[in-house]
C-alpha cells in the first residue's frame, strides 16, 4: 500500500518512485494521474480545500479572460459625463457602471478584469521561468554532487544560499526601482530571475535522493548516461515537487507583482494591475473604501486559491502528511475575506465634521470699555464695531519642513509665509492687489524709469532694537546679491546698475544702490524696467538687521532678524517655529497677537483633526474629501473660501523636434485638449485657457484664447499632413509620442486624461514617468523631450514673471533651459521687450494681451489649469485677509474670546 497503515498494522511503507508508478500504471492516462499516480490523484480529488482553490483560480482566470464580454467599457476610458458626489467621492455603483468608477471615472469592473489579465499573466510567466530555472539549477547541482564536478554543486549551492538569505520582496522592490516602470516582459524577467533559488535547493535534494536509488544505479551499470537518468528517472520524480512549488509560486508572484505595482515600479500606467489599483484607491479610501477593497480582495482570493492548490498537491504527494480538514469545516480564511468585503461594501463614509468651537483656546483680552449691547432686533448696519481683543496665540500648521528662513535664501511657500511675519519690505501689496508703501513712505520715479528714490519711514526698529537706516537697505540688497550668497533670485535684479560686476566679485559694492541720506535710498537701473517695483516686494529685498551680516550662507545660518510684526524666539527643527510679538513694530497697535506658533511636518489629514480639537486655528491644507465635508456642513457655512494660486500648469510642445516643429500639429494638440474635465477630478482645479493665471493682474480676459474644438483639431491634423478619421480610427500621426511626467502625481493623472483626448484626434501618447530630478534635467536639455508637463508659479505678481522665463528666446539654453518648448519667435520677443520698458499700465497690458495671442496661435504651450486652496477658519478668528497676489499677513489677525452675534461671516472672509 502507498499510504495509511500496512496490512498488519505496521507503519506505511514509502511509496515507490514516481517513475515506477508511471511505468506500471498503464491506465494513468490523465495528466493528474501521470503526475501524482493513482493513489495521489484520488487523494487530491478528495481534498475539499484543493477543489475550492481550483474553483477560485478558474473563476479568476475566466473573469480576467472574459471581462471585456461582461462590461462594455474600456478599462482605459473615462466617463466624464459623471461627477463626484457631495462627499468628493468618485461615482459609485450604477446601472452603467456596476461597481462604480475609479478616481478618474474609469469603470472599476473593467479595470479589475484587465488588471487580472496583467497580474495573472505576469504571475504565471514568472512562475514558469523561476520553476524552469530552479529545476535546471537543482538537477545540475544534484547530478554533480559526489562526482568530479562537485565544485559546480558547491558553487550553485553557495549562490542559492546567498540569495535565500536576502528578503525576497525587498530584493524584488529594489530591482524594480532600479529598472523603473516596465512592460510585462521586463517585469516577468525581474520576478522570475529573483525567485528560483528555493526551487533549486529542493530539486537538488530530491535529485540526490533519486540518484542514490537502486534502480538508478542499475541503469548506470547498464550504461545509461546522465541525460538518460535525468529524463527517465529524475524528472518524473521531481515533477510533483515542481508542480507543488509552482502552485505556491503563483500566489507568491501575485503578491510580488502587487507590491511592485503599489510602490509604482511595476507595469507602466495607464495599464491597470491589481497592485496599482490599490495604490490609486488610497486617496479615496475614506469616502469610497470599495475602490481599495476590490483589488485587495482579488489579490487575497487568488493567493489563497493557489496556496490551497499547492497544499493539496503536497498532501497528495506525501501520504505521511495528514489529510485535509474534514469536509464539514468552513473555510475560515475565505469567510474572513468575505466579511471584509461585506464591511467595505456596506460601510458608509462619515460625512459630518465637528461643529466649530465657540471661543479661542488662547484668546486675546478685550479692552475695558466694551460697546453697549445693541437692542434686540437691531439691523446689522446699526450694530457697533466689535472690540478688538489684544494678545493670544495663533497656531498654524504645514505639511512641509522649513529649511531656512533667511530672506536671501528662502524660496519655498512655507518659508515665504513665515518670512511675512519676520520681514517688512519697502513696498507691499494691498487687499486689491495694488502696490502700496510699507517701510517706504513714498517712491519717486525719475529719469524715465531709470532711477528710483525710496523715502523711508522714521523711527522703524528692527527686532534687535536698531533703527532702520538707508545704509541698512543698501547692505541688505548687497547681501542678497553677494557673490557668496547662493540666492535663487539674484538674476531677478540684474537690471540694477553694476549688478554683473558686483555679483561676479569684481566690485566691492553694488554701484546702482546708494544711500542719499539717512532715510533715502536711490536705486539706478541700466534701462527702464516696469517689473522693478513688483520685484522689490519680494522677501529677497527685505531689510535685515545688521546682526545678519553681509553674506547669507546656508551652511552657516544666522538668527533671522528683520522689522516685521513678529520676531523669531525659538525654532524646533522638524517640529515647530515660534514667533513672539515685535513690540517695536512701526504700525501703531499692531500686531494684535502675542505669539504665533507654526507647526511643521504635519500631514493634511492630521491637521484636520487638530483643527477640530482647537489645537490649530487656521486650516489651509485639506484633502479633497475633507474639503467636501466642510463645504457641505451647514455649521461651517461662511467659514471658508477658495484662494487661487498664482501658478499655471500646462503642456509644453518642443518646437524643435518632430512632429511639433509644425505649428499645425501643435494647434491640433491645443484644440484636442479639454481641460474642463480636470475640474471634475479634483475640487481644487480650475481650468485655464491662457498663460496668466487669474490670480495675477494682467490684460482683460474678455478676449477668448485657446478653446477645446475637436473639429478644428482634426482640421489641424490634416493641415499638418496627418489626416485622421475618428470613425474608423485610420490615419493620424503614425508614431507614439512620449509624454514626460513625474510618477504618482496629479500630472501623471493629467497625462492619462490627455492620452484619451488626443487619441480622438489621431495622436497617441505614451507616458514616460521619471523622478522629479530626472524630469528637471531632461526637460531643460535641448533635443531631449518632445512633450511633457510644465508648471510655473509667479516669482512676483507681474505678467513678465510668466512669459519671460518660460517662453522667451533668452530663456533657451542647451542645458538648464527654462523654455522647455524651445520656442523662438521674433515677434513674441519684441512684444516682451516693449512691455518690459513700457511705463504706461494700459499700453503695457495691451502688449501682454498680444503675447497671449501669439502663444494661442503658435501653441508652444497648452495651458491646462491653475490650482486653488480652501482655507477654513473658526468663528473666533478675526481680521484675516488675503491679497490675491501675496502671502497672508497676520499682523491684523486677532482672536475673540467668544463669538459675537454680529460677527458671523457671510462674505467668505473673517470679519475685520
Amino acid at each position: 500500500m502507498s499510504g495509511g497503515q500496512g496490512e498488519q498494522g505496521q507503519p506505511a511503507r514509502r511509496s515507490p518512485p514516481l517513475s515506477h508508478r508511471i511505468a506500471t500504471a498503464a491506465a494513468a492516462t490523465s495528466p493528474l494521474r501521470a503526475l501524482l499516480g493513482e493513489e495521489g490523484a484520488r487523494r487530491f480529488r478528495q481534498d475539499r480545500a484543493a477543489r475550492l482553490g481550483i474553483a477560485l483560480a478558474v473563476a479568476a482566470i475566466l473573469f480576467a479572460a472574459l471581462g471585456p464580454l461582461v462590461t462594455p467599457h474600456s478599462p482605459l476610458t473615462s466617463d466624464f459625463t459623471l461627477a463626484r458626489d457631495v462627499a468628493g467621492a468618485p461615482p459609485g455603483p450604477s446601472a452603467a457602471h456596476w461597481l462604480g468608477t475609479d478616481a478618474i471615472f474609469r469603470d472599476l469592473l473593467a479595470r479589475l478584469a484587465s488588471g487580472g489579465r496583467v497580474s495573472l499573466t505576469v504571475a504565471f510567466a514568472a512562475t514558469a521561468l523561476s520553476t524552469a530555472m530552479g529545476a535546471v539549477a537543482g538537477i545540475v547541482a544534484g547530478m554533480s554532487a559526489g562526482t568530479r564536478l562537485e565544485a559546480l554543486d558547491g558553487a550553485l549551492l553557495g549562490l542559492v544560499d546567498v540569495v535565500l538569505a536576502l528578503p525576497y520582496l525587498l530584493v524584488v522592490t529594489a530591482i524594480g526601482i532600479a529598472v523603473g516602470r516596465a512592460e510585462m516582459g521586463t517585469l516577468t524577467l525581474v520576478l522570475g530571475l529573483t525567485s528560483w533559488t528555493l526551487t533549486a535547493r529542493l530539486v537538488r535534494a530530491r535529485t540526490m535522493e533519486v540518484t542514490r536509488q537502486d534502480f538508478v544505479e542499475a541503469a548506470r551499470a547498464l550504461g545509461a548516461g546522465p541525460l538518460h537518468v535525468v529524463r527517465r528517472h529524475v524528472l518524473p520524480n521531481v515533477a510533483g515537487t515542481l508542480a507543488t512549488l509552482g502552485s505556491f509560486g503563483v500566489g507568491q508572484m501575485i503578491l510580488a507583482e502587487a507590491a511592485l505595482g503599489y510602490l509604482g515600479v511595476g507595469v507602466s500606467p495607464p495599464t491597470p494591475t491589481w497592485g496599482r489599483m490599490l495604490f490609486e484607491a488610497e486617496p479615496s479610501l475614506a469616502v469610497r473604501p470599495f475602490l481599495g477593497a476590490a483589488p485587495a480582495l482579488a489579490i487575497l482570493l487568488n493567493v489563497l486559491a493557489w496556496n490551497r492548490i499547492g497544499a493539496g498537491l503536497q498532501r497528495a504527494l506525501d501520504p505521511a502528511r495528514p489529510a485535509a480538514l474534514p469536509s464539514r469545516r468552513l473555510p475560515v480564511d475565505l469567510l474572513l475575506a468575505g466579511a471584509a468585503l461585506l464591511f467595505t461594501v456596506t460601510a458608509t463614509p462619515e460625512l459630518s465634521v465637528r461643529p466649530p468651537l465657540d471661543g479661542a483656546p488662547h484668546p486675546g483680552t478685550l479692552p475695558s470699555e466694551v460697546p453697549p449691547t445693541p437692542p434686540p432686533g437691531a439691523a446689522p448696519s446699526s450694530l457697533p464695531a466689535e472690540p478688538v481683543a489684544q494678545g493670544g496665540e495663533l497656531r498654524l500648521a504645514t505639511s512641509v519642513q522649513v529649511r531656512t528662513l533667511d530672506p536671501a535664501l528662502a524660496y519655498d511657500e512655507a518659508a515665504l509665509m513665515m518670512d511675512e511675519l519676520l520681514f517688512a519690505r519697502l513696498l507691499t501689496w494691498d487687499d486689491e492687489g495694488r502696490l502700496t508703501p510699507d517701510l517706504a513712505t513714498r517712491v519717486e520715479v525719475q529719469e524715465g524709469g531709470r532711477r528710483y528714490l525710496f523715502h523711508l519711514r522714521h523711527g522703524v526698529r528692527f527686532h534687535d532694537g536698531a533703527e532702520l537706516r538707508a545704509v541698512d537697505v543698501q547692505r541688505s540688497i548687497e547681501r542678497t546679491l553677494h557673490p557668496r550668497t547662493a540666492s535663487p533670485a539674484a538674476s531677478h535684479y540684474a537690471m540694477i546698475q553694476g549688478f554683473a560686476e558686483f555679483h561676479a566679485g569684481r566690485a566691492p559694492h553694488l554701484a546702482g544702490v546708494r544711500a542719499d541720506d539717512a532715510h533715502t535710498v536711490a536705486i539706478n537701473l541700466d534701462a527702464p524696467d516696469a517689473t522693478f517695483l513688483p520685484r522689490m516686494t519680494l522677501a529677497f529685498m527685505a531689510p535685515v538687521c545688521p546682526s545678519m551680516g553681509d553674506v547669507a550662507e546656508a551652511a552657516n545660518p544666522v538668527l533671522p532678524c528683520g522689522a516685521g510684526p513678529f520676531k523669531l524666539v525659538r525654532w524646533d527643527r522638524d517640529t515647530a517655529v515660534h514667533f513672539n510679538r515685535h513690540e517695536g513694530y512701526f504700525r501703531p497697535g499692531l500686531p494684535h497677537l502675542d505669539a504665533v506658533t507654526w507647526y511643521t511636518g504635519i500631514r493634511a489629514t492630521t491637521q484636520r483633526y487638530l483643527f477640530e480639537e482647537g489645537k490649530i486655528d487656521l486650516l489651509r491644507e485639506l484633502t479633497p474629501a475633507d474639503t467636501a465635508r466642510y463645504q457641505n456642513d451647514p455649521a461651517w457655512a461662511g467659514r471658508g473660501r477658495w484662494v487661487i494660486s498664482p501658478r499655471i500648469n500646462a503642456v509644453f510642445l518642443n518646437t524643435e523636434l518632430p512632429p511639433f516643429d509644425r505649428p499645425a500639429m501643435r494647434r491640433a494638440v491645443a484644440h484636442a485638449v479639454d481641460p474642463a474635465v480636470l475640474e471634475r477630478l479634483r475640487p481644487n482645479i480650475v481650468a485655464a485657457d491662457r498663460v496668466l493665471p487669474p490670480a495675477l493682474p494682467g490684460p482683460p480676459r474678455d478676449v477668448p484664447m485657446r478653446q477645446h474644438d475637436l473639429a478644428r483639431a482634426l482640421a489641424d491634423m490634416a493641415e499638418a499632413g496627418y489626416p485622421f478619421d475618428p470613425h474608423t480610427g485610420r490615419g493620424g500621426y503614425p508614431h507614439p509620442i512620449d509624454y514626460l511626467a513625474v510618477p504618482d502625481s496629479f500630472e501623471q493623472t493629467v497625462g492619462e486624461v490627455l492620452q484619451q483626448q488626443l487619441a480622438r484626434a489621431g495622436i497617441r501618447l505614451r507616458l514616460r514617468l521619471v523622478s522629479f530630478a530626472t524630469y528637471l534635467a531632461e526637460v531643460s536639455r535641448r533635443g531631449a523631450v518632445t512633450m511633457g508637463f510644465a508648471g510655473w508659479q509667479a516669482d512676483f505678481p507681474d505678467p513678465s514673471s510668466f512669459f519671460e522665463p518660460t517662453l522667451s528666446s533668452e530663456a533657451i539654453h542647451d542645458e538648464g533651459s527654462q523654455n522647455y518648448a524651445f520656442f523662438r519667435h521674433a515677434g513674441f520677443d519684441h512684444v516682451l521687450a516693449a512691455a518690459r520698458v513700457e511705463q504706461d499700465p494700459a499700453r503695457r497690458m495691451a502688449a501682454y494681451l498680444r503675447a497671449e495671442e501669439i502663444v494661442r496661435d503658435e501653441a508652444p504651450w497648452v495651458p491646462l489649469y491653475t490650482s486653488r486652496i480652501f482655507e477654513l477658519w473658526p468663528p473666533y478668528l478675526r481680521g484675516y485677509a488675503r491679497s490675491p497676489v501675496a502671502p497672508p499677513r497676520l499682523d491684523e489677525v486677532w482672536l475673540a474670546p467668544t463669538p459675537a452675534p454680529s460677527a458671523a461671516p457671510s462674505s467668505g472672509s473673517p470679519p475685520r
